[in-house]
């Protein structure tokens, strides 16, 4: 199973050190927060052991002996994959949302002036076209913009705002979350515990408030 872990700046985990594309095995009974390596499936949730301003992160596979409490996976095998860091997390999160979303919680717009708004948990608003605005309120929430002067915004927890374009806005409060624009005249706030703002392009803002937080220009 396709799962996601942080590790510290040395790419080391609970003193351990990793590798890229390397494997390892532990041997006894695996259980979280006592052996076995451990993961989390929702990307975001990373963030609430390894958070963005001092981590890197990295897909993992998982098998072997499995384990699961939370938001963490154990497991008594783990290969390590690609190191994607905080853009490749968020894309990872809006993806797995909209594989989790309940049918009957996804809105979908395509075109110009749109709006899709989302209010409860496991959402997905999705906007392409010019002028749009995704709106997610509740846990697990992604919303996601592409074109010009788009907006998305998630409260809750373990949400994904992404822009890509110009003139976009991506702003989250509530902790474990993340707002990405790539493109001209963005910005992204965040406001909470653990989060992480993320802009690549030109006259960009990345704005966070609370602890534990990484801004990116």
């Amino acid at each position: 199973m396709t799962h996601y872990k942080g590790f510290d700046k040395d790419l080391k985990c609970r003193g351990y050190q990793y590798e890229v594309d390397k494997e390892y095995e532990q041997d006894g009974k695996v259980k979280c927060c006592e052996n076995g390596f451990h993961a989390c499936e929702a990307p975001l949730a990373v963030f609430n052991y390894y958070p963005p301003a001092e981590s890197r992160y990295c897909e993992v596979e998982q098998s072997g002996s499995i384990h699961k409490d939370g938001d963490k996976t154990a497991s008594s095998k783990i290969k390590i994959g690609a190191e994607i860091g905080i853009p490749g997390l968020v894309k990872a999160h809006v993806e797995w949302v909209k594989a989790n979303v309940k049918t009957e919680s996804a809105a979908t717009n395509t075109g110009y002036r749109s709006a899709a708004t989302n209010t409860g948990d496991y959402s997905a608003a999705t906007n392409t076209g010019d002028r749009s605005a995704a709106t997610n309120t509740g846990y697990y929430s992604a919303a996601t913009n592409t074109g010009y002067r788009s907006a998305a915004t998630n409260t809750g927890d373990y949400s994904a705002a992404t822009n890509t374009g110009y003139r976009s806005a991506a702003t989250n409060t509530g902790y474990y979350s993340a707002a990405t624009n790539t493109g001209y005249y963005s910005a992204a706030t965040n406001t909470g515990d653990r989060s992480a703002a993320t802009n690549t392009g030109d006259y960009s803002a990345a704005t966070k408030t609370g602890y534990r937080s990484a801004a990116t220009n």
